[in-house]
Parts: C-alpha cells; structure tokens; sequence
C-alpha cells in the first residue's frame, strides 16, 4: 500500500463559465458513427492530489477515471458504473466509479493500490506493462442500476500499452462493437495540477442488436475516415481549458458535419460518511473493535477520498444500543 498523506483535500471550484468536467455526446453527419469527448479538470485533481500518488500512478489512474466518466454518461437510468483493474503488476488494483442521481450529474471517484517494492524496480518513467502486470490482470466493467435492473459486468485482460487499448480490445470482445478512443492525462509543469481528456468514436449497429457488426464498403470508408481523423487531435487539445469540446470536434469533423447533444456535468463526490462507516465498525463485535483502538481512538480509512474518520470506543458501541 502507498504511504499518503490522509488531510482531508482542499476543494476548489470552477468558475461559473467553466467548460471543464463535462462529457459532450456527439454524432458525424452522414455516416453510422456517434461518439463522446471528455475533459476533466478540477475533479480529477482533486481525486489524485488526495492521494498523493507518484506521477506514472496518477497518469493512469487519471485515464481510468476519464474513461469511466465517459462511458458513465452513456447510463440513462440511475445507478453506478464501475471500472476495475486487477493485476501483478506495482498497480495491483484500480478503481474508478461513476455514480448517477435524479438530478443528471455524474459523480466521479477513485484510488490505486501500490505494491511500492515493485513500483521502485521499474525507475522514473515505468511503463503501463510494468505498472499493471497485464500478462495475468484483468480489466471489469460493472454496471449497477438497482435492484429492479439486472446487474451487468464484462471482463477483458489487460492486453495493449495503455488503458485506452484494453477499452478497445473489451469493447471488441465483449459488446462487438467498432470502437476507437484518446485517453490523456497530465499534470501542469507550472500549477502542478492534474488535467484529463479523451475522445470516443463508435460505429453503430445495423441490424439486430448483438450480432457482430459487418462494414460494407461505404460505411468501412466512413469508420476509416471517423477514427483517423479522431486519432489526428493532439493531448493539448484535450487538456487545454482555453479550448472548448465543441472547438475540438468541429476541428477534427467540420468538413463532415458534427451534431453535438447536451454535456452530462461531472463532479468528485465520495459516498462515505460519518454515519456510513459507524455502521460498517457497528458490525464488529466489542473486542474486536477494542484490538483497533489506537491511542483512544478508531480510526478509518476511506480509500476512495483517502479521509480518515475518528471514533471513540464508546461512540461505537452505544450506537450499536
């Protein structure tokens, strides 16, 4: 586990005329191709500085964290995408979720474990291999509508050089669906703040849903011109706060024509609580919570946030009645 520093992180708001933490759906005139574009700016500083990881960490955790955005949005319904990756690697576990209410906003959380004797082998610039152990990891899609929906999940090795390839490839196999997508993730040389973007183009269905898709020429020549033009944006024009969603997709597709739908918003929002961790501690038996008190208190962790939550013995045991 990474040593971290568990102050609860500073929150810093976004001007009111801010487009950053906003997902844009969006669709190429005249051909079967819709597709997302995200930027996150606040959210995902707040969520990797709250941790303190190491940079080659936070890049990826970053990247995950945009494409559970991105592909969190897409849920009509309330509920919760979750996106997990484990492995051997110095990455053993990553976590990203998205979480929806009545009100529309996305709500974005996550943490990585690091096995710190491995990540100190790999020197200052380890790549997403070595991080993640892809040879013997995994990468689970979960989604979660509630009780009166059946709950999903699709799982993909880690194969490929980043989190973008092992979305691709689990898009491939598991929804067959034609799927190219740009993850980035940087820190501001001169802020030092965390910064995230990424785009996603997908070929549509035609025919029954399911059934593998089979490009006939003109729409193969559709979904070759939609990805390369997709893979021609640059990391700055993803991360730049200067340039609007709607400036980069009509750089990249105005000679085609690009309808754009309304942002799904984005926040950073934890569900831990006071109360919810009490109950969780409610569940030990009185000796077992007496073995965790430390210096008159217990102390919890929240993984996510990484705040940590004190309790007295007493507190405890009288809540349970």
């Amino acid at each position: 586990m990474a040593k971290t520093d568990h102050k609860k992180p500073i929150v810093v708001t976004d001007p009111d005329d801010s487009r950053d933490n906003e997902v844009r759906p969006f669709r190429i005139e005249g051909m079967d191709v819709r597709g997302r574009a995200i930027r996150l700016g606040t959210v995902v500083d707040q969520i990797l500085r709250a941790h303190n990881y190491p940079d080659p960490v936070a890049r990826i955790l970053g990247e995950l964290l945009t494409l559970t955005g991105m592909l969190g949005s897409i849920m009509k319904f309330n509920g919760i995408v979750t996106i997990q990756t484990k492995s051997s690697g110095a990455i053993p576990m990553m976590v990203a979720d998205y979480e929806r209410r009545e009100d529309g906003v996305g709500r974005l959380r996550g943490y990585a474990d690091i096995d710190e004797a491995k990540l100190s082998t790999y020197g200052k610039n380890p790549s997403f291999n070595g991080l993640i152990g892809s040879k013997s990891g995994y990468l689970a899609l979960t989604i979660d509508q509630g009780e009166d929906m059946e709950r999903y999940q699709g799982i993909v090795d880690l194969t490929g050089d980043s989190v973008a390839d092992v979305a691709r490839n689990y898009f491939m196999n598991s929804e067959q669906t034609p799927t190219e997508l740009r993850l980035v993730c940087a820190k501001n040389e001169v802020t030092g703040h965390w910064r995230a973007g990424g785009i996603m183009v997908q070929h549509l269905a035609r025919g029954e849903e399911g059934q593998e898709r089979l490009l006939d020429r003109e729409t193969q020549e559709h979904w070759d011109r939609a990805s390369v033009l997709m893979h021609s944006v640059k990391p700055g024009e993803l991360l730049d706060p200067q340039l609007n969603l709607d400036t980069v997709l009509y750089r990249l597709y105005n000679e085609d024509g690009v309808r754009v739908f309304d942002s799904a918003r984005l926040v950073h929002m934890c569900r831990c609580s006071r109360q919810r961790l009490q109950g969780v501690l409610g569940q030990f038996e009185k000796t077992e919570l007496e073995d965790m008190v430390k210096d008159g208190i217990i102390g919890v962790n929240c993984q996510f946030c990484n705040q940590t939550y004190e309790f007295t013995l007493d507190e405890v045991v009288n809540a349970k009645g």
